[in-house]
């Protein structure tokens, strides 16, 4: 096949073709830069004069800290999200609202306390939010994300005006911290004393709730404990001393015990303390005085003498008596100490009784007293803090300061004239290129078609127009209306069939049609080319090879069971699937969606027992492929037919993928006939630049457009 090997404007694609284009129509590219420019000096003189001014605002790193009590609002973090939140709070609307009532710009102009004129607008609602936007529309507020300086700039057509609205940005925002510690302040005092109200008598029912539980109960307490704890405590201090009394009794009793079985009773410390004892052991002395003296005088026969001595007896006797009774005076202690023993062991029960069945109770006026020691401590937490923010109420002060005031220029900041200058070579240039190329794009019908020419090596012998629905005509007004242009490119690709079949030694050819993707025309181009090379006087045959989405049947109306998977896998015969177009002499194999793999039955020896059959009953067999992005079942087809050619429509086709089938079929040593555009615009359809039928050699050396003969054997 002959390419065609010239290249064109529209072949070169990138930056040389721009390049190109804009030399090609260099003066429509003159003439819209000539255009901008004369645009933007029109615009430079008529755009109002403005004038720019900046207030520098810093955000203080360093907090004045009056009192030592802790303030209701913490400090700004130091922190870029914390610095970009006070740069949108600066250029809120609420922030605009604050400037708009400080500058008394809804006021008229009279009462504006002295200020200038100008800062009055409209007294209404429509006024003011005009008024604003247009505040929100000019200020600008940044950070250079150094530092914590914030810049707010004011544009307006006054420099006085500009420079008080920037100024007046940064008074409304210094106010604004103010005012926001000064309400927070307020607020939590309000709060905090509502809450003291509240607290104070949540902490005096509690009290009262507590004591008059314990007087309910019993437990009432002295020094810290209750009365209970200090009876039994009393109880046993009493205990202990009785036993210890018991104890030093019991001793004494055994050892007076011991010492009158011994007759040394006159040595015990209660008969030596007894009165008693002491009288009859005096007289007792006298008496043994008087029998002494009577013995060293030696007078033994004094008649004194048996006297004295039955008066000593007597003492003696008496002295032995008292003894014994203080003897059983120590019995008599031991058992009563053992009484009061048993009656302290009754009371201590009785109160321990008591504690037991009080217990209860104490643990419940325990939870009221903790409960009321709870609220007591934190009524005094909120009074103290009552208490600061009193303290703290009028000491706000301001975390940011003016570092910088706005001042009016005497220069407007715009129209710039490098900028005005640079945009209206800017914008020139694009609509120049943009001409340029849509300049370009109007040729597009003759170069797109050589730039795929080019990239496929494939030559176009067909193009069919693009048909609204309702506009194919079957019958004698086939080629009156819109119609005409429809079957005189039909015509053509008969045409270049045909002619392509006198190339074989008149010998009938079996043709392949497929497509780059799906939806491009293939089966529409197959029908009624078909139709067009049958009412010549051929044999048609039109095969539905594309399994994967048949649509054959649809088109020509024929709708059966009896399909071409059938037939190869050997359930019918060929003449059974062979259906008649109910509306020319075109034979049809129609085909189903089949659950075995389009593979298998393409590539059955069937198949190409159907090819080789159907090739010596019809003149020309006409297969509607698959897309070639199938490329295995385009592969299956195309080494059966004689010729393939591909039907391409300019806006749905790939290039790519057409020219890697193109490719793949040649150096298999398929025979490509060509390209077949479909869906071409009825003005470049009918545009001079029309290509005529392409003839083929066998070898595909060479291509030309039919002569008189070509067209004479057309008629046949």
């Amino acid at each position: 096949m002959i390419r065609n090997t010239e290249p064109s404007s529209q072949a070169r694609g990138g930056l040389p073709r721009l390049a190109g284009l804009v030399w090609q129509h260099r003066f429509l590219f003159t003439a819209c830069l000539l255009l901008s420019g004369l645009v933007a000096a029109i615009g430079y003189v008529r755009a109002p004069k403005r004038y720019h001014s900046e207030t520098v605002v810093a955000l203080d790193v360093r907090k004045l800290q009056a009192l030592p009590s802790e303030s209701v609002m913490a400090p700004l973090p130091q922190e870029s999200p914390v610095l970009r939140t006070e740069i949108d709070i600066i250029g809120s609307r609420s922030m605009a609202e604050r400037v708009y009532a400080n500058l008394g710009l809804g006021q008229p102009a009279a009462d504006i306390n002295g200020k200038n004129s100008r800062f009055a607008t409209a007294v209404n609602a429509d006024g003011r939010a005009k008024s604003v936007d247009e505040l929100l529309d000019n200020v600008r507020v940044m950070n250079d994300g150094r530092s914590y300086t914030i810049y707010i700039s004011y544009t307006a057509r006054d420099p006085v005006f500009a420079a008080t609205v920037a100024n007046a940005f940064a008074t409304a925002y210094i106010d604004y911290q103010i005012d926001l510690q000064t309400t927070a302040t307020r607020r939590v005092s309000e709060w905090l004393g509502e809450r003291l109200v509240s607290l104070q008598k949540k902490l005096e029912v509690s009290e009262q709730s507590a004591a008059a539980f314990r007087q309910k109960e019993g437990l009432v307490g002295v020094g810290g404990t209750n009365l209970q704890a200090q009876q039994l405590s009393g109880l046993n201090t009493e205990l202990t001393t009785l036993q210890a009394r018991l104890a030093e009794v019991r001793a004494r009793l055994a050892t007076a015990t011991d010492v009158l079985q011994k007759g040394e009773g006159v040595g015990l410390t209660e008969v030596l303390s007894s009165p008693a004892i002491q009288l009859l052991r005096a007289e007792q002395a006298r008496v043994v005085r008087g029998i002494a003296d009577i013995d060293q005088s030696g007078a033994r026969m004094n008649p004194q003498r048996p006297q004295l001595e039955s008066q000593l007896a007597s003492l003696k006797s008496q002295i032995h008596q008292e003894v014994l009774e203080i003897v059983s005076s120590l019995r008599n202690e031991i058992e009563v100490n053992q009484r009061q023993q048993s009656e302290v062991y009754r009371n201590l029960q009785d109160v321990q009784h008591v504690m037991s069945v009080a217990s209860m109770a104490t643990v419940q006026a325990a939870q009221l007293e903790r409960e009321a020691n709870a609220n007591r401590s934190i009524y005094e937490t909120y009074l103290a803090r009552y208490k600061q923010m009193i303290e703290q109420d009028g000491i706000a002060t301001a975390e940011a300061r003016i570092i910088t005031r706005a001042m009016p220029r005497a220069k407007p900041t715009s129209p710039d004239k490098v900028l005005w200058a640079l945009g209206a070579l800017l914008a020139g240039t694009a609509c120049g290129l943009g001409a340029v190329w849509l300049r370009g794009l109007n040729c597009r019908s003759i170069g797109s078609v050589a730039t795929l020419q080019q990239k496929t090596g494939l030559s176009v012998f067909g193009r069919v127009p693009r048909m609204r629905p309702g506009e194919i005509q079957v019958g004698p007004a086939m080629f009156s209306g819109k119609a005409n242009d429809f079957h005189c490119a039909v015509a053509e690709i008969r045409t270049s069939i045909q002619l392509a079949q006198t190339t074989q030694q008149g010998k009938s050819q079996v043709f392949a049609l497929t497509s780059s993707a799906q939806g491009e025309g293939k089966t529409f181009i197959v029908t009624h080319l078909a139709r067009s090379l049958a009412s010549s006087g051929l044999k048609v045959l039109v095969i539905d090879a594309n399994l994967r989405d048949p649509s054959i049947g649809e088109a020509f109306g024929v709708f059966s069971a009896y399909h071409l998977a059938r037939a190869v896998k050997g359930n019918l015969a060929f003449d059974d699937v062979l259906h008649r177009d109910p509306l020319s002499p075109v034979d049809v194999i129609v085909a189903e969606r089949q659950a075995t793999p389009p593979d298998f039955i393409l590539g059955a020896v069937n198949f190409k027992l159907l090819i080789a059959e159907m090739r010596t009953r019809y003149d020309l067999v006409l297969l509607d492929c698959p897309s070639c992005t199938f490329e295995l079942d385009l592969a299956r087809i195309a080494c059966m037919v004689d010729a393939v050619a591909f039907v391409v429509d300019p806006e749905r086709a790939d290039s790519l993928v057409l020219q890697a089938a193109a490719d793949r079929l040649r150096a298999k040593g398929d025979q490509v006939l060509g390209m077949v555009l479909n869906g071409v615009r009825r003005r470049k359809a009918q545009s001079g630049n029309r290509a005529g039928p392409v003839i083929l050699d066998p070898a595909g050396s060479r291509q030309m457009k039919p002569g008189p003969r070509s067209a004479l054997l057309a008629g046949e």
